[in-house]
């Protein structure tokens, strides 16, 4: 089968899904995600509602159904979902009875494996008992620690012969790897639904695996360790406040020189007013580009001076 571009809908607001929603038909998009923030958020309503707007549409419904399998799948099927998902993780008997109440309902039925450490004993037997696809899912809060999909995708579509899907931090430039993995669906989320103009997102999407090629972006990437520094040089203050939740910082500190930005790994010290020892040893611990940091309680006498910073250069 040729490889299916679904827009996953991962929002709160109604309104803001169909926005993005009519971009990303227009830019090429194959199937809908109906997420499961907006499902929470507007109930079976946002698939009624994107059905009537898009009739000819795919619709997947991104339940993550774990329990009650028959009334969830009954209930994306009757509000206009083509698809829904239920999760790996969920008992043999949910995830078999999600597969019959999509015979029954005309529904096809995904299951969904994120972060599961059942992935590798369940596969085989999901498809032998009837599931449409398979997924293979990093979760946004693993995507923020750097981890991706792509090495159990390669593995469980060298093992099945269903479609299998993949989702979790999808972008211009990654996306030929999922395709060369052997995934079937590609899932895209925030690539597409944060991006100024959701058509040239999809647009730009479709072109890197119609050519197979890598498309070069500097937005919505996850990084690990490794890519913090280059990351935190593009962002402001104000961007890391908000990405932290408004963790704590360290207060009063104003930068001598403007518009330039200081970014490293920290080297802490916390030492007494005057004691200048500490300071200096940090500075033989320091590598190349770490920041060393100093807390002296506030007050002077002052534990850092000009030779201290000569000695660091």
């Amino acid at each position: 089968m040729a490889v299916i571009l679904q827009v996953a809908l991962d929002f709160v607001d109604l309104h803001r899904a169909v926005k993005v929603a009519g971009e990303a038909i227009e830019g090429g998009a194959d199937w809908l995600e109906i997420g499961t923030p907006l499902i929470k958020s507007e109930g079976m309503n946002a698939v009624r509602h994107l059905r009537k707007l898009f009739p000819a549409t795919t619709l997947l419904a991104d339940m993550k159904t774990m329990d009650a399998g028959r009334a969830e799948m009954e209930m994306a099927a009757k509000s206009g979902a083509n698809i829904a998902v239920v999760m790996g993780d969920a008992s043999d008997s949910t995830i078999k009875e999600c597969i019959q109440a999509g015979r029954n309902y005309g529904i096809k039925i995904c299951v969904d494996f994120i972060n599961s450490a059942k992935v590798g004993e369940r596969f085989a037997d999901i498809e032998k008992w009837g599931a449409d696809y398979i997924a293979v899912h990093t979760a946004i809060d693993d995507q923020m620690h750097g981890k991706t999909p792509f090495s159990a995708l390669q593995h469980i579509c060298s093992k099945v012969k269903i479609p299998v899907a993949v989702a979790g931090g999808i972008n211009s430039e990654n996306v030929i790897d999922a395709v060369n993995a052997g995934a079937s669906i590609i899932i895209v989320g925030g690539y597409v639904s944060k991006s100024k103009d959701a058509r040239v997102a999809v647009e730009s999407i479709k072109t890197a695996i119609k050519e197979n090629r890598r498309i070069c972006t500097t937005l919505f990437k996850r990084v690990s360790r490794e890519g913090i520094r280059e990351v935190l040089t593009k962002l402001s203050t104000a961007n890391i406040s908000d990405g932290g939740h408004r963790a704590e910082s360290i207060t009063g500190l104003y930068p001598i020189y403007q518009n330039i930005k200081l970014v490293g790994n920290a080297i802490t010290v916390r030492t007494f007013p005057g004691d200048w020892a500490k300071p200096v040893e940090a500075i033989d611990v320091a590598k190349e580009g770490d920041v060393i940091v100093i807390d002296a309680g506030g007050v002077g006498p002052a534990i850092w001076g000009e030779l201290a910073t000569h000695s660091a250069l």
